[in-house]
């Protein structure tokens, strides 16, 4: 038994480092910068890379599950945590482009709520996009108590959470200072329902299509689909108590420590690092529309390097867009695994880092085959 399991393992690390090999033969300065992080410890992940439009590289590194040995590869599904904002944002825009909604429209009226603080009825759409709606905290993060205070089994509705968030009062005047949190976007992706009469996730599916992108969905808490990444949170905050009755007691954080669909745009979109490059490349090119209010124009005389991260319990996401005058570079990649410290902190500089040091790009477009 012990020989068959040795076996089984050095054909797995095998394989792993095969497919790293062969990513070293297209631009070893990524394959480099993704292997150094994934020899401090994270499980796996998986990059992608557009050149003036061309999918250029797609690869993965380590495990997407280290239990069943199963790889990471380009075409592993992962939660992208708090890049599903920027998308959101963009959806926000092309929903205000059809009259749906407008930027200045009240929050808590539309929403049916009336909240304990009265400044909390000036909040506006726009003030949840930019994170100045005077919101305190991260109030979807407490299903518990909500269920608690409501009566109601936990995880209660979404429905339910926008009620608790509107009665607490607020950290700040609306449109006075800026707090970054999760429950801005929470509320955003339902206002964008409210506004609509369809589901956040069918809405960005939709926009999403325009770009070519099909991985696009609905992260869910308790169930390891079997085509997205097992995510391992770092072991000091690996743990917690269940926010499910359905499943109580102590579970890992990514699997019922938050209700995960309740936060919608704000940190539960799960998709291919292919198809975050392909969204990165649409608002690039205008197929898509820009999160920013003012974004840098994408033409010559101008330049511009835009990222964006996501780190939630268990994954660690980055999308870096690098226009230099002529050429257009989307970099898109993602990790089950965080060390929600100083290694984190490090990848976007790594993933510079490897453009800096690439002088010849690969003359192909994978495109076809994802």
């Amino acid at each position: 038994m012990r020989l068959v399991g040795s076996l089984v393992a050095a054909l797995l690390v095998f394989a792993v480092f095969s497919a790293s090999a062969d990513a070293a033969a297209t631009l070893p300065a990524f394959d480099s910068a993704m292997s150094d992080v994934i020899a401090q410890g994270y499980a796996g992940g998986s990059l992608a890379v557009i050149r003036d439009g061309n999918l250029v590289y797609a690869r993965g590194y380590g495990f997407a599950n280290t239990s069943n040995g199963r790889i990471a590869t380009a075409a592993t599904r992962y939660r992208q945590a708090s890049i599903s904002k920027p998308v959101t944002a963009s959806l926000l825009r092309s929903v205000v482009a059809t009259g749906a909604l407008s930027f200045e429209t009240r929050v808590f009226p539309l929403l049916g709520v009336i909240p304990a603080d009265v400044r909390a009825n000036a909040i506006t759409v726009r003030m949840l996009k930019d994170h100045t709606s005077g919101l305190g905290g991260d109030y979807f993060f407490e299903s518990r108590q909500a269920a608690s205070y409501y009566g109601v089994a936990s995880p209660p509705s979404v429905s339910t959470m926008v009620g608790w968030t509107a009665h607490y009062w607020l950290a700040a005047d609306p449109g006075t200072v800026y707090r970054y949190n999760n429950t801005n976007y929470a509320l955003l992706s339902r206002v964008l329902e409210i506004a609509t009469g369809r589901s956040w996730i069918d809405l960005v599916r939709d926009m999403g299509a325009t770009a070519g992108i099909s991985s696009w969905r609905l992260g869910v808490s308790l169930k390891k689909p079997w085509d997205e990444a097992r995510y391992y949170e770092a072991s000091s905050w690996r743990y917690t108590q269940s926010v499910f009755d359905s499943r109580p007691g102590t579970v890992e954080w990514p699997y019922g420590g938050y209700y995960v669909e309740s936060f919608m745009g704000a940190v539960s979109l799960v998709s291919t690092v292919v198809d975050m490059a392909r969204y990165d490349q649409g608002v690039a090119t205008g197929t898509l529309a820009a999160a920013e209010d003012n974004p840098i124009p994408t033409r010559p005389g101008w330049y511009y390097t835009y990222i964006y991260n996501g780190s939630m319990p268990g994954q660690y996401t980055f999308l870096i867009r690098i226009w230099n005058s002529s050429t257009l570079t989307v970099i898109a990649g993602a990790f089950n695994h965080r060390d929600a410290g100083a290694i984190d902190g490090t990848i976007n500089n790594r993933i510079i880092d490897a453009y800096n040091a690439t002088t010849v790009w690969p003359a192909v477009d994978l495109s076809s085959s994802y």
